[in-house]
């Protein structure tokens, strides 16, 4: 379960069921004046794609599968595989990512618990070291009053000297947890599994503690400084990317809330595969690129909408929706040095 349950605490998750990053489980929503409420369950072995929306009442059989970004308003049968908005059955399940049953090591499930704490420990543990830099200009105060004059004259350096050591942090732990990290497929009770989901995770909350960082024109910096390949002219916004398996190249856009690559989960398995975004090409506003996908030059996927697979992956193209659905599309030269 690599999501937030819903607070109503009417969830069921199977044994062996995999849920990605970002799945709506809150089993809950507003319609109008109506409040729709109602339980959401996850068979056994079940597959729920990242982004994907389970809604109230909906239950999602065992071995059935849900492709990313999907909308499930309906229940999915056993062993079927579901996707769009609103979610329709278009065949049998692909199965676990791996025949081989994943191991399991409990330690591994303390290293996650431990690691998580830690990842939200970083805010404050940047601010106590910005402090001690700070406190021998508090020291010499002569009262109360001239201490709390001080510091409000220290509270802007304060600021932003937390935020440069936050940053340096969150450098620092993806740098090292992507030494090693090496595509395919992993136990997610294994150290690569963890580099993975360690790297996801602070850079997720990074873009809310260095929200003027990504807000900026220093995005792309900040990108290729935490080890993507990045090329020049790039625009970038909250992307959320496995920074040492992405390339972007010259002059892409890539809009809010993008995801580049990330990882997929099944059957206690982890997969990683390198991501590509082409020259020129646009991602909009929370678009999905799969692990082993890539965005062809000039191309464009569409706000809330999925990368295709490579062989599709045709210059120019442009892409709608999860799965993916072809646009048409008549590409124009344009004078680029306006």
């Amino acid at each position: 379960l690599h999501t937030v349950p819903p607070v109503t605490g009417w969830l069921t998750v199977g044994d062996g069921a995999s849920v990605e990053p970002e799945v709506d489980l809150r089993g809950w929503w507003i319609d109008g004046a109506t409040l729709r409420l109602g339980p959401v369950s996850i068979g056994e072995s079940a597959r729920i794609g990242v982004r994907s929306l389970v809604g109230p009442g909906v239950t999602i059989g065992d071995d059935a599968e849900v492709v990313a970004g999907s909308t499930v308003l309906e229940d999915v049968p056993e062993g079927q595989y579901a996707a769009g908005a609103p979610a329709r059955v278009v065949g049998e399940s692909r199965g676990p990512l791996l025949a081989e049953e994943a191991p399991l090591r409990p330690r591994w499930a303390v290293a996650y618990a431990l690691t998580g704490a830690f990842l939200a420990s970083l805010p404050l543990l940047a601010a106590v070291l910005a402090l001690a830099a700070f406190s021998p200009l508090l020291d010499g105060a002569s009262d109360a009053g001239d201490a709390l004059a001080r510091a409000l004259v220290l509270l802007v350096p304060f600021a932003l000297l937390t935020m440069l050591v936050l940053a340096t942090l969150v450098l620092v732990i993806v740098r090292l947890q992507s030494l090693g990290l090496r595509p395919g497929l992993h136990a997610v009770h294994g150290r690569q599994a963890w580099q993975a989901w360690t790297v996801f995770r602070v850079l997720d909350e990074a873009r809310t503690w260095l929200f003027p960082l990504y807000s900026s024109s220093l995005t792309p910096v900040w990108l290729r400084l935490l080890g993507a390949k990045i090329g020049p002219d790039v625009e970038a916004s909250t992307v959320l990317m496995l920074p040492s398996m992405t390339t972007v190249g010259e002059g892409a856009f890539l809009a809010d809330d993008t995801m580049l690559g990330m990882y997929e989960l099944g059957g206690g398995w982890l997969r990683v595969e390198p991501v590509k975004i082409g020259r020129h090409a646009f991602v909009g506003n929370s678009g999905m690129t799969a692990p082993g996908r890539k965005v062809p030059k000039r191309g464009l996927v569409a706000v809330l909408s999925a990368a295709p697979r490579r062989t599709k992956a045709k210059k120019g193209t442009s892409w709608l929706g999860s799965p993916p659905t072809k646009l048409r599309r008549s590409v124009e030269e344009v004078d680029r040095t306006r």
